[in-house]
């Protein structure tokens, strides 16, 4: 079971996430204002990335921060600088929307006819997500364009693949994505200067907490979503659920070697109840 600490209460990380959600829109106030030359580019890239809209309509609260609280906690924990920080945080913050928002027009998501506006922001966001990366070193550079690579790669080895959906497939399959975040939390380990093991650590702590936030997803998308790769859709309860334990064992090794009050920040937006959403859900009681 999750490790408890009685200095850091559920009303404090509470409090702890809404603070730094604040921070997180300073951040993107300052992406906008610094990175962006014209108004009209700032008002169209905060308008589809960094807020709710019916262009993009599966995207909810915007910006999302979860990617970003995890890389944040794990600089704080190697030491790092808040200059470097709040650099890092601004780029976790652009790359989440910028594969958000290809993801959408890759998988239909879209709201017809407006392709091309989902287009033209993410070639928006490209180069304030590469300028950002630069201003990491060339340490960061490396690190990240190779794992983005990989992320890459993962649809093309899904769409060789022959045969229908299956648990198996959709586990390997996610276990390819997850570069998406371990990139990012891999990402803060490497420019605070830490080890080797110490960035394997924080990569698998961005691998798990991807899989769990597909997990959710894939519930919370399970009725209005057609897609065969859908864990609850390939998944029977018994199995969903065993799944789900094993992710958060796997969520609870990764952070283990971390203080507890980190570690607690960063286990508990995944230590909910899911089964009343679920019976709602699938069984519809």
């Amino acid at each position: 079971m999750p490790v408890t600490d009685d200095t850091d209460s559920s009303g404090d990380r509470d409090e702890y996430q809404r603070e730094f959600y604040d921070r997180v829109l300073g951040h993107v106030e300052t992406i906008l204002k610094t990175e962006l030359d014209s108004e009209t580019a700032r008002k169209y890239v905060y308008g589809l990335a960094f807020k709710e809209n019916d262009v993009l309509p599966k995207r909810d609260r915007r910006p999302k921060p979860g990617t970003a609280f995890q890389a944040d906690q794990i600089h704080r924990i190697h030491g790092g600088d808040e200059e470097t920080r709040a650099t890092l945080v601004q780029f976790a913050l652009v790359v989440a929307e910028y594969y958000d928002v290809v993801d959408d027009v890759v998988d239909g998501d879209v709201k017809p006819g407006h392709e091309r506006e989902a287009l033209l922001v993410a070639q928006l966001l490209m180069p304030v997500l590469a300028r950002l990366l630069h201003r990491l070193g060339d340490d960061a550079v490396e690190y990240w364009t190779r794992e983005a690579t990989a992320l890459v790669e993962a649809p093309l080895i899904h769409e060789s693949a022959d045969g229908e959906p299956t648990g198996e497939a959709y586990l390997d399959l996610l276990e390819r994505q997850a570069s998406l975040r371990s990139s990012i939390t891999g990402l803060a380990a490497v420019v605070a200067g830490a080890d080797g093991d110490a960035v394997e650590r924080a990569e698998n702590v961005g691998t798990a907490v991807h899989k769990l936030m597909q997990f959710a997803t894939d519930l919370a998308q399970y009725e209005s979503d057609n897609d065969p790769w859908n864990a609850v859709a390939l998944f029977e309860e018994t199995a969903y659920f065993e799944q789900l334990r094993t992710l958060r064992d796997e969520l609870d090794e990764a952070l283990s070697a971390y203080p507890d009050e980190y570690a607690c920040r960063m286990r508990a937006p995944w230590e909910d109840d899911v089964r009343p959403r679920y019976e709602e859900t699938v069984r519809g009681t």
